[in-house]
């Protein structure tokens, strides 16, 4: 039976949900018709305020991680036509930086003060707020990104449809988001950190996920799922600050490890690819094609 005062699936519209009872304190369901968990209910304005007043803006990332975000843009160069690269919900900027660096002409929409200028102080051309497609020509675009945004947001599709308002055909959309069917969900149960209300109100995986974007114009390219979060697990019951720090350094120590060790590298190397075969690796990350090319 629907659950009476629900909010629809933020999918298909469907108010016929099952309570995850796993989550119930964070109000979960899972949608009987496309299969998309969610919350059962939509965060007022004032707890959204509340929350994200001191959400944490990252101004650096690890030497790791810049080397993982040149590999992305390295697969993402087949798409460039227009030379224009636009990240939804892009931070500091640290991402559009080093496409800056490749020779992408980068723009970015965010919000908050610290945010904008820092990405001002790189050169990036950011525009405060949510995505609009009415701030750019259409098919403006060669790629847009979105990293860990999708899951925050009341409404995924209708932000799905102005990226693609904003690509041109052929153009790509590169998303990434926690696994809902993940081994890190199956290892930590109730006390899996990414469910957390109100930041995160949809929960996706690879199928849920593929559903909800080639609905709105796109193709599947590609859709993988990788790793195995240490520090999720590790932070399961709810750390104070410093002993969430102190297992962020030793997940940062563990990956320097696997990058730097030969051997070590190539059995992460052959965990996630398992992970992938499998779909259950902690984190989504998926490219999607604009329809029309």
């Amino acid at each position: 039976m629907p659950l009476p005062g629900k909010r629809p699936c933020p999918h298909c519209g469907s108010t016929d949900q099952r309570e995850q009872a796993l989550h119930a304190d964070h109000h979960l369901v899972k949608c009987a018709r496309c299969g998309l968990v969610h919350t059962g209910i939509a965060p007022t304005p004032e707890e959204l305020q509340t929350y994200y007043g001191g959400y944490p803006v990252h101004d650096q990332v690890s030497p790791i991680t810049l080397k993982r975000y040149d590999e992305i843009l390295e697969r993402l160069e087949r798409f460039r036509k227009t030379n224009r690269i636009i990240d939804v919900g892009c931070g500091a900027g640290l991402f559009l930086e080093r496409a800056a660096l490749k020779g992408w002409e980068v723009h970015g929409t965010e919000f908050g003060q610290h945010a904008l200028n820092a990405c001002r102080s790189r050169g990036i051309n950011i525009i405060e707020g949510t995505l609009d497609p009415a701030n750019y020509p259409p098919g403006h675009f060669d790629v847009a990104c979105s990293f860990e945004v999708i899951e925050h947001l009341p409404y995924p599709g209708p932000e799905m449809e102005n990226m693609a308002k904003l690509l041109r055909p052929g153009g790509a959309l590169y998303v990434t988001t926690p696994n809902y069917r993940s081994v890190g969900h199956w290892l930590t149960g109730r006390d899996w950190t990414v469910v957390n209300y109100p930041e995160h109100l949809n929960y996706f995986t690879p199928r849920t996920l593929r559903k909800l974007i080639t609905s709105r114009g796109f193709r599947t390219h590609r859709v993988r799922t990788t790793g195995i979060s240490l520090n999720r697990i590790k932070a399961r019951h709810g750390h104070d600050r410093s002993e969430k720090d102190a297992v962020c350094t030793s997940q940062e120590a563990l990956r320097n490890k696997l990058e730097n060790n030969q051997l070590l590298n190539l059995a992460k190397r052959m965990a996630d690819a398992m992970l992938d075969l499998l779909g259950i690796g902690d984190n989504l990350k998926a490219t999607f094609v604009k329809k029309g090319q």
